[in-house]
């Protein structure tokens, strides 16, 4: 692993310490508000359909379909350290997720619009977003595609795990903070599973 990215993992751990801190100690509470009356501006019944289709992208069974779909055709190139990193990182984004969530049990939010059963912090649906659609940005990057093509689903794969985030805020299923707790610490497993697998020969 490069000095660089590890610096990189290390910095993101300890902003995901620093932001779990101030969650348990209620620090975020105007914050939180703010962003999400900002989002709720955008309310119509148009934006909740596409808010909803937006948090189903990161659902338990979209995420998983999506994951055995990927490790299916990776298998089938030939790929086996690939597919097995790709599934490897999901399962370990989930069960921290799991971990901290019981760890800080923080109940969701009053104003909650959908029907969710476990704790909120930290944001599974962001954890599993930025953990599968992160990992297909990187095995896009290490593609023989062409370039342009590279911008273009990076880019838009990017759009999909923000839009998924300001989802769960816009139907109330989380804080912000919540979102950005996910997001961070998803991001620094999803660098140490890409560190890792560059060291393996599969490209």
């Amino acid at each position: 692993m490069k000095k660089n990215k590890l610096y990189i993992i290390i910095s993101l751990l300890v902003i995901f310490i620093i932001n779990t801190i101030l969650v348990v100690c209620n620090k975020y509470t105007n914050f939180d508000a703010f962003i999400h009356n900002s989002v709720m501006k955008l309310h119509s019944e148009l934006t909740t359909r596409v808010m909803k289709a937006f948090t189903f992208c990161g659902s338990t069974a979209f995420i998983v379909g999506l994951a055995c779909g990927l490790f299916i055709i990776i298998m089938i190139k030939k790929r086996k350290s690939l597919a097995f990193s790709t599934v490897g990182t999901l399962i370990v984004s989930t069960l921290a997720n799991n971990i901290v969530k019981l760890i800080i049990r923080r109940p969701r939010p009053e104003y909650m619009t959908v029907v969710e059963n476990t704790f909120s912090y930290p944001s599974g649906h962001m954890m599993a977003s930025t953990t599968l659609y992160g990992f297909l940005i990187y095995i896009i990057i290490k593609s023989n595609m062409p370039k342009k093509y590279k911008i273009f689903y990076g880019i838009a794969l990017s759009i999909l795990i923000l839009c998924v985030g300001i989802s769960r805020i816009y139907l109330g299923a989380h804080y912000f903070s919540d979102i950005f707790g996910g997001f961070i610490l998803s991001l620094a497993l999803l660098l140490i599973f890409t560190c890792i697998n560059d060291k393996k020969e599969w490209v």
